[in-house]
């Protein structure tokens, strides 16, 4: 069972107790000195670092049951006692000193990943469903490591890695931006030499950062850094190591849900409305007043049926407060409750972002101990070019002999955000498995039929969208980052996120430092 799952239990659980509390729907006002927006790495972070550092008094709305974002941690039942399964973000790394915020909750950190067993790899292409010749051997695990340590010299000789991390504030204006950076990351590649790194960047980013271009080469350099970034080479060629939580990653949310106080944190919780001062305004407090709406979900016994019903109500609450904080993609599924000026909504709308999943499964036909690596027949001519140009599952990795599940990664590659929900990442996932399976390359079981019990089972799905910023090397060279950050404070209203910064947790973490020393300087 998922940390969601539980929660969820949790939920319906309090509500049976409770069942005519939970189905009164009173309006109600709050007042907060920072309300926040988004409930993942960086959100849940700065929440906590307002209230117990800089005692301010905030309130954090989530749209899912728990926090975390893209930590998605799953409790295996059939092992005992039940395993942790990581299938969203699986370590952390030192960063400057943002891997010391977790050792505030007394968890610990084990070096490498979350349990999982040995495993064989196995590479098959899974748009036909045939295993690869036995000759093929993959890329040179030595090449790949020497030339991510040339791109991350190069980073650091150029000065580079300080226009990036944690955050764009150095970036230079536009036309200033050096023009290696606006360059397709194939093409960068090629003219530095680190070609034989691209099929770690490949596997590392999951296809590119939720990529939307069909090719993986086409990405612009900058954009590909964001899930890329110095910090992060330097873990895949061992100069700073990588840790998981013990018991689970997710462990580090529910501790941070647990000392904010669930009278600030809202879950099931929607943004129905938002209104901001106009730039000019003075920011007192109330200017900003949030609209949310909270759904419950309550059991009772129906009477006459004498069965159980479920039921869901949705509680409305408005928010005021002195300033917001934004730590969700600024797409415009997003922003659309909100009163967006002219310059805003030309900033987002500019913005084409892709999209990711994760999650884990189980089929009878999935053998256990494997990784069923999606790797694409010309491979086996140049296996420095291991790319998919269309919606793909990345891999079947199975969590060991001991487990029945796997996890399984999918891109949307060459569709937009909105072209690649959880319906189609699991149709693309079951055709693949579908086509290894009439191949021979898996094994129906004894006595069992194709089709039916072989169909994929998806136990939890994690969606990972949107990513990338999106924009195009002109529109970089027209001063959109330079805009995007020139938002800051405007409005009373701050910005923060994998969608504007490097997406690994310690960095969005430092990000948050001085996105929040700048805040409350504005104060």
């Amino acid at each position: 069972m998922t940390f969601k799952g539980l929660y969820k239990v949790y939920l319906v659980l309090a509500s049976f107790s409770s069942v005519h509390a939970a189905t009164v729907n009173t309006p109600k006002v709050i007042e907060r000195d920072v309300i926040i927006i988004g409930g993942g790495a960086a959100g849940s972070h700065a929440a906590f670092r307002l209230q117990q550092d800089y005692n301010k008094s905030i309130v954090l709305i989530e749209k899912e049951s728990i926090l975390g974002g893209h930590v998605d941690t799953y409790l295996d039942t059939s092992t005992t006692p039940p395993t942790p399964r990581e299938y969203g973000v699986q370590v952390y790394f030192p960063y400057l000193d943002g891997l010391d915020f977790i050792s505030r909750f007394n968890l610990t950190l084990l070096p490498g990943l979350g349990p999982r067993g040995s495993t064989t790899t196995r590479n098959i292409d899974f748009s036909t469903g045939l295993e690869l010749p036995s000759t093929y051997t993959g890329p040179d695990p030595s090449s790949i490591t020497s030339a991510i340590i040339r791109f991350h010299n190069l980073m650091v000789s150029q000065g580079w890695d300080k226009m990036i991390e944690p955050g764009f504030w150095n970036l230079p204006p536009g036309p200033q931006i050096p023009e290696d950076l606006l360059l397709p990351i194939g093409e960068f590649a090629k003219k530095w030499n680190i070609t034989e790194a691209l099929p770690r960047m490949y596997e590392s980013t999951g296809g590119g950062p939720a990529s939307r271009h069909r090719t993986f080469t086409d990405i612009l350099t900058l954009t590909f850094l964001q899930s890329f970034s110095p910090a992060w080479m330097k873990v895949l060629y061992g100069q700073v190591g990588m840790y998981h939580i013990q018991g689970g990653n997710q462990l580090l949310y529910e501790a941070i849900h647990a000392r904010l106080g669930a009278e600030n944190v809202l879950l099931n919780s929607l943004v129905s409305s938002v209104r901001r001062p106009a730039e000019n305004a003075d920011d007192k407090r109330g200017d900003i007043e949030v609209a949310i709406s909270t759904s419950t979900t309550s059991r009772s016994l129906h009477v006459s049926r004498n069965e159980p019903t479920t039921t869901t109500t949705s509680t409305t609450t408005m928010i005021r407060a002195r300033k917001l904080l934004l730590a969700i993609p600024p797409t415009q599924e997003n922003l659309a409750p909100f009163d967006l000026d002219s310059l805003e909504s030309n900033l987002f709308s500019r913005a084409k972002y892709g999209r990711y999943g994760t999650a884990i499964v189980s089929s009878p036909v999935l053998p256990r101990g494997y990784e069923l690596h999606n790797t694409p027949i010309l491979a086996a001519i140049d296996p420095n070019k291991p790319f998919i140009n269309e919606p793909h599952v990345l891999e079947f990795a199975s969590y060991g002999n001991d487990s029945k599940l796997f996890s399984i990664g999918t891109s949307g590659s060459g569709l937009g955000y909105g072209e690649f929900d959880e319906r189609e990442a699991t149709k693309v996932a079951q055709e693949s498995l579908e086509r290894m399976v009439d191949a021979g390359t898996v094994k129906v079981p004894d006595g069992k039929e194709p089709g039916g019990d072989q169909k994929l089972k998806v136990v939890e799905y994690s969606d990972h969208g949107p990513g990338g910023f999106g924009v195009s090397a002109e529109e970089m060279k027209g001063g959109w980052m330079e805009e995007m950050y020139g938002l800051q404070g405007k409005r009373g209203t701050w910005y923060t996120g994998n969608a504007i910064a490097i997406d690994f947790s310690t960095q969005l973490w430092k990000m948050n430092d001085e996105v929040l020393r700048r805040m409350l300087e504005s104060w």
